[in-house]
């Protein structure tokens, strides 16, 4: 839009007063939207219960939530195309796991995935818009600084990304017809000193206005935000079309500072979109207006149709009760009478004799109520209708209220169900996709702002960091330097996934796309009943015309090019006939049948095989029994040889010993003689020299 030449008052600054005249042609835009969403609010919580006895729209809200949303949505990560791609695997499984765990964090003081969704899925139902921001948020600590030479280093201790509901009054919308051309939103907040002084320092902090009492005419009378303390109106506009200094900036603003911008930031999360939130939520669309519509508005002369003859019922029961005059001349007979229990009689006074003589019914007249029972009975039966009316306008059957009649047969039922289910399906399937938009933005955040340590924690995968990994390969090339085998598991290491890789491949947008598929269980499962219904269908199509035309095919009686063209023709009929179409083409031709003859003689010739086989084998059983007989056989002349052998050296060494026996008494003899004769020579020596002794003595 362009910018409003005249000065506005108070000499503000010419950004600030840009701005903020933008700002206020957005609240003109959707000044009936507000006021309209506010009056909504009020009959929902119950502000105005004397004016609509009969709540329908709490009614219809309580039917229509739980319906729309009910329990936290399951991510559901996978490769877009289910081939083989390991490093799209174990991106998928990272993403997964990650938003699994920012999906229920269960971390103190930050806002869950649940309850952002509940409160953007009312304002939607509701006031007539939902809108939930995703922020990231993280802890960073001082480490190091031991001494004065080692400076601090700041440390991330923590990182987490969460939703933020942002209320739905206080968000502003530059002009667009569509979400994609919105130039900038903003958000409208108020904040005391000391969160300016964070904000935007202490400095600029001094010179920004904080009152107890806003003068801002657009501020809701409802809003509390600053019980008592002073605030001050700021305004956080993500500027996407941008000024002199770039696009895709976020500026401060405020009415009470007039110097300028509070604060410029440079885009802090790198969205594609550049917002922090996806395409808020509605119910009621409109070609090209962005304007929201509260769904109250569709059926509100229905309710205040429906609150009026309320209303009516209401004064004709409390006018329905007994009331009549009687004829003074009873006296108290009446009273009593009235007051008497059951079965009692009350005497009657003798002064009263007269009117009872004129009959007591006479004497008495009640109020006729029979009118007003007819009337009673007419508005009951109006404002049934009118339900009736309202239910067809918001498409919430009876049996979604959980309402039936004995009466209606089991097939009204599922009629009812259907006619509902197909009403609401239009507003699930936008809740679920809200879901998916900021499941998507929440990992596009985590991919481009967590570490590699935050996500091996966050997922508990085994891959192995970047620094890691580097190692790993300096072990490995140490290990090839020195020829030593390496550990199995610095082998298993290696072959696991880098974290690295997995990151850069989430952190690129167009990569992200085209790999993996980012979607939930309830935008998932719809598809994968329709897949599985689809396959099953093909092949029971495939099955059929094989069965049939295959036979046909073997036998020659169709060629089998033209089944094949048939086959072609029929698989592409079908959403996965064009994955098989490719292994179609590749199909040759079976071999021709013949009229049995060559199967009777390949069946002869392989009996005539089998017989010789069994001959070969007997006679080389023969053959190898005979070889062993002649072995055993030389085995045992062997033994006996041997055996003889035996006997033959024990012979010859028995002989040899009896030799040597009488060699022995040979030689013993021989010496015993040789023995004798010397005995008889020394003697007769002896004799001799005896002899010459005596001649000598002589």
């Amino acid at each position: 839009m362009a910018k409003k030449e005249e000065k506005r008052p108070n000499e503000i600054s010419e950004v600030v007063g840009f701005w903020l005249d933008e700002i206020h042609a957005a609240k003109e835009r959707e000044k009936d939207f507000r006021k309209e969403g506010q009056r909504v609010l009020d009959i929902y919580s119950g502000r105005k219960h004397k004016s609509t006895p009969f709540n329908i729209l709490y009614s219809n809200t309580e039917t229509l939530l739980p319906a729309l949303f009910s329990q936290v949505p399951r991510p559901v990560v996978q490769r877009r195309f289910k081939d083989e791609d390991p490093l799209g695997k174990s991106a998928a499984t990272a993403a997964q796991r990650a938003l699994e765990f920012m999906l229920d964090t269960n971390v103190e003081g930050y806002e869950t995935f649940e309850e952002g969704m509940q409160s953007a899925t009312l304002d939607a139902l509701l006031p007539g818009r939902g809108i939930t921001s995703v922020k990231y948020d993280a802890n960073i600590a001082e480490v190091g600084g031991a001494s004065e030479a080692d400076a601090p280093t700041p440390m991330k201790t923590s990182e987490l990304v969460c939703v933020d509901t942002k209320s739905w009054n206080r968000v502003y919308f530059g002009y667009a017809k569509k979400w994609s051309k919105v130039p900038w939103m903003a958000y409208e907040e108020y904040v005391d000193i000391d969160e300016a002084s964070r904000l935007f320092g202490e400095d600029i902090a001094s010179k920004v206005t904080f009152t107890d009492e806003e003068k801002d005419d657009d501020k809701n009378k409802d809003d509390d935000d600053k019980g008592k303390r002073k605030t001050a109106l700021i305004y956080q506009i993500w500027d996407r079309e941008g000024g002199k200094d770039g696009k895709n900036k976020i500026r401060y603003v405020s009415p009470h500072y007039k110097d300028g911008y509070l604060k410029v930031e440079d885009d802090p999360l790198g969205l594609t979109g550049f917002f922090n939130c996806p395409k808020p939520i509605q119910f009621l669309k409109k070609s090209n207006d962005l304007n929201p519509v509260a769904l109250y508005l569709q059926y509100e002369n229905q309710a205040e149709e429906l609150n009026t003859l309320t209303l009516r019922i209401a004064k004709i029961a409390k006018a329905i009760k007994a009331r009549g005059v009687y004829d003074t001349e009873l006296g108290d007979d009446i009273a009593n009478i009235m007051k008497a229990d059951d079965n009692e009689l009350v005497p009657a006074d003798k002064s009263s004799s007269l009117a009872a003589e004129k009959g007591l019914q006479n004497a008495i007249w009640f109020m006729p109520i029979e009118q007003l029972m007819n009337v009673l009975r007419e508005l009951y039966v109006a404002r049934e209708q009118c339900k009736q009316v309202i239910y067809e306008i918001t498409g919430i059957a009876d049996i979604l209220r959980g309402a039936s009649k004995a009466s209606e047969t089991l097939g009204a039922q599922e009629i009812k169900e259907r006619w509902g289910g197909l009403r609401l399906k239009r507003l699930q399937r936008e809740v679920q996709r809200y879901a998916r938009d900021m499941l998507r933005m929440m990992l596009e955040i985590a991919a481009s702002k967590f570490s590699e340590d935050t996500w091996a924690k966050m997922t508990g995968l085994p891959f192995v960091t970047s620094q890691q990994r580097q190692q790993l390969e300096m072990l490995q090339q140490a290990a090839q330097i020195s020829g030593q085998p390496i550990d199995p598991q610095t082998q298993a290491q290696l072959q696991a996934p880098v974290w690295g890789k997995v990151l850069e491949l989430l952190k690129n947008d167009l990569q992200r796309a085209y790999r993996i598929d980012i979607e939930t269980n309830s935008t998932v499962e719809p598809e994968a009943v329709e897949d599985q219904k689809n396959i099953a269908e093909l092949l029971t199509a495939l099955g059929q015309y094989l069965n049939g035309v295959g036979p046909l095919v073997a036998k020659g009686v169709m060629p089998f090019g033209a089944a094949q063209s048939m086959l072609l023709a029929i698989s592409r009929r079908f959403r996965f006939g064009m994955e098989i179409e490719d292994y179609i083409k590749q199909m040759k031709a079976p071999p021709p049948e013949d009229d049995g003859k060559a199967e009777q003689a390949k069946m002869q010739m392989e009996q005539q095989s089998h017989q010789m086989d069994m001959q070969m084998k007997q006679a080389d059983g023969q053959q190898k029994a005979q070889e062993f007989q002649m072995k055993l056989q030389a085995e045992q002349i062997k033994a006996q040889t041997a055996q003889l052998q035996a006997e033959s050296e024990r012979q010859r060494i028995m002989l040899e010993m009896e030799q040597s026996r009488e060699e022995h008494m040979m030689r013993m003899a021989e010496i015993r003689s040789k023995h004798e004769v010397n005995m008889a020579t020394g003697r007769m020596k002896m004799e001799q020299m005896k002899k010459k002794e005596s001649h000598a003595s002589l």
